[in-house]
């Protein structure tokens, strides 16, 4: 049995030919927008598989601990929640979609850029009084929040 990989649309956007055979979720095929990446993906014959309740909300939760719950998709969360469900490296150039991957212990195949150097866990931040919080608004003066880069 050939290993298996997961793919993030990106590697079909950039033509990164993978080792294995290539699984995703419906929703990457949606995000293709040129011919080109479509092609690519209709070429590879990739396997579409999607993810249990179970795998979903452990990636959600995963995401909402390093604080990138709110830059993912619902693509980039099923995705994660394959690779858990079936113990594989996930290939993407998503950053967020890398942080959550490594937190969660997966292994990550970089498609164009470079692989992040460690996992960091985001905080909010608010602009008016500098207060770090859960939520989209400060407990404190009622200021949006805006992300900050935690450790």
């Amino acid at each position: 049995m050939c290993a298996l990989i997961i793919a993030d649309s990106s590697v079909f956007i950039c033509g990164k030919t993978l080792a294995g055979e290539v699984v995703t979720v419906p929703g990457v095929e949606q995000e293709l927008k040129d011919i080109r990446s479509r092609m690519r993906f209709q070429i590879a014959e990739v396997r579409i598989e999607r993810p249990s309740k179970k795998a979903l909300d452990r990636a959600e939760r995963a995401a909402r601990e390093t604080g990138d719950l709110s830059v993912l998709s619902s693509v980039d969360l099923e995705l994660l929640a394959v690779a858990l469900e079936l113990e594989v490296p996930l290939a993407t150039d998503d950053y967020a979609l890398q942080n959550v991957a490594l937190h969660l212990g997966l292994r990550v195949e970089p498609v164009a850029q470079p692989l992040i150097k460690k996992v960091i866990k985001r905080a909010k931040r608010c602009v008016g009084c500098g207060q770090s919080f859960q939520g989209e608004e400060c407990p404190v003066c009622g200021t949006p929040a805006r992300r900050k880069r935690g450790v």
